[in-house]
This record gives structure tokens, sequence and C-alpha cells, in this order.
């Protein structure tokens, strides 16, 4: 693996190769022949708590090295989970309710089954709610960053006592601030 370093005698600037089994490298300066050691910042057993992070402008040399990853995606996995269980319960206390309060929001669902019968918004935000499981299992692994964004943002409709779609909505933007941080199944890493 290529890695830029400065050799800490001359200050010169370079690019060496290193392997990526170690953690260290004995290294000499090209300038002025000083031999150092440099230490990798990701050690091999750290490796699951590192991705690889791409350095580099079009038409030169991409470098790689080990950033960690952020706590982003997998916060909004966990808000996705919380949203895809408060929709079964709403669903849950829909089929068992002709009217349901909600005593601090003091809000009435009847406006959702006007239309609709109760058993019919069930089926919706259950399918919602599939939604957002789907959006939790994406997002806890970092696969398919546009199909967890879709599966967010279809989420946010399986309402969860109204808590769910506030919870839907940060995870959508948590998944947007750490895009780099997944996969595309086609195409490999999105930059």
């Amino acid at each position: 693996m290529k890695v830029r370093t400065t050799c800490p005698q001359c200050s010169h600037d370079f690019i060496t190769d290193v392997t990526t089994e170690s953690t260290t490298a004995d290294i000499t300066c090209p300038s002025c022949s000083h031999h150092f050691t440099i230490r990798h910042s990701c050690s091999p057993s750290e490796s699951k708590d590192c991705v690889w992070e791409e350095h580099g402008e079009p038409r030169k040399t991409v470098l790689s090295s080990l950033k960690y990853y952020s706590s982003k995606p997998m916060t909004a996995s966990f808000l996705l989970l919380t949203t895809f269980v408060l929709g079964i319960f709403t669903a849950g206390v829909l089929l068992s309710a002709k009217q349901v309060i909600i005593p601090y929001l003091n809000i009435t669902l009847e406006f959702l089954t006007s239309t609709l019968n109760y058993v019919g918004v069930a089926i919706v935000v259950l399918v919602f709610s599939g939604f957002a499981l789907v959006g939790f299992i994406l997002t806890f692994t970092r696969k398919a960053f546009f199909a967890a964004l879709i599966s967010t943002f279809l989420g946010i409709f399986s309402i969860g006592f109204f808590i769910g779609i506030i919870l839907a909505i940060i995870a959508f933007i948590l998944i947007l601030l750490s895009r780099e941080e997944f996969e595309n199944d086609t195409y490999g890493r999105i930059f």
C-alpha cells in the first residue's frame, strides 16, 4: 500500500510503499537518507473499526489510508428499528380500538380513518413499518446507500405514534451525512 509520509529530519514529503499486515514500517528518506519508523493509524486488530479512505485527485495517484467509522449509521439504524417497533404498535392499537387518543398530544387518529377503515390504515402502517425495517438492515450493514435512503424516507410514513416520524427523519439526515461509509452493491464504495 502506498502512504504519504514526512521525514522528521529534513521535512521532505514523499510517498512510499508499506505492507498492510504490519503496524509499523522502517522508512529511509530519499532526500537525506535518514532512517525512521512510521506506524499505521489503525492496527490490523482494529481493522473492523476502520475503513479505507481514498486520497488524491482525478488523473493522479489515489492513496489509501485507514479512518475510523463514525457512529452515524449505527445510530440511524437503531432509530429505524425503534420506528419499526412503534409502527407495529400503532397498527396493533388501530386494530384494537375504534378511536385512539394520544394523551400527550391530545390528538385523535380519526382524520386517518375518515375515508378508510381501521384495518386498511393498519395495513398501510404495517407496510411503511416494513420499509423502516429494510432501512434498518441496510443501514446497519452499511450497504446500498440509495436503497437505505429510500427505505428510510418511506419509513417516515409508518407514523409510530407520531414519534416514529421524528425518529425516521433524524435517521434520514444521519444517513445522508454518512454517505461515504456505505457501499453500493454494483459499483463498490461511494465517494
